[in-house]
């Protein structure tokens, strides 16, 4: 055979891949398990609707401070930590974009914020309904702890 004229090479043949190889296929998968609650679509992720109660009951439920300046010292607080907690779960968790997480983070904190408790008001029931979190705190935890994404 000479070096000038070409030869035959053989072609391997693979299958057609299935519809879903796009979702396991390694280059596509992210690192780490799925966010919690990824297939729910509610206003506030579930975690950060536990966030914006909890800690506004941690700031107003009880008595932590008192006296002249520390409820307006403590509102402050309560905004400054709910922020950028709620902005990173929704950004994260919720998978929303900058512009709707910031402006989800800013409510809630605003809502944090208040000089009073909102757990047992008409603000907590919504909240409760924004992040699909039942009324129950007992069910509210299970649904938080366990592992699937039932709506």
């Amino acid at each position: 055979m000479s070096a000038g004229s070409p030869q035959e090479v053989p072609v391997d043949v693979l299958p057609p891949l299935p519809k879903d190889a796009h979702a396991t296929s390694p280059a596509t998968q992210t690192e780490g398990p799925p966010p919690p609650f990824a297939g729910l679509r509610t206003f506030y992720h579930p975690a950060s609707g536990v966030v914006i109660l909890g800690l506004d009951w941690l700031a107003f439920g009880s008595d932590i401070m008192t006296g002249f300046l520390a409820l307006p010292l403590l509102c402050v607080l309560a905004f400054a930590i709910s922020f950028p907690v709620i902005y990173v779960i929704q950004l994260k968790w919720s998978k929303d974009t900058i512009g709707p997480a910031l402006g989800k983070a800013f409510l809630g904190a605003f809502l944090v914020g208040l000089p009073f408790p909102i757990t047992g008001t008409l603000l907590g029931a919504a909240i409760l309904a924004l992040a699909g979190l039942p009324h129950h705190p007992v069910d509210a935890v299970k649904k938080l702890t366990s592992r699937g994404t039932t709506k």
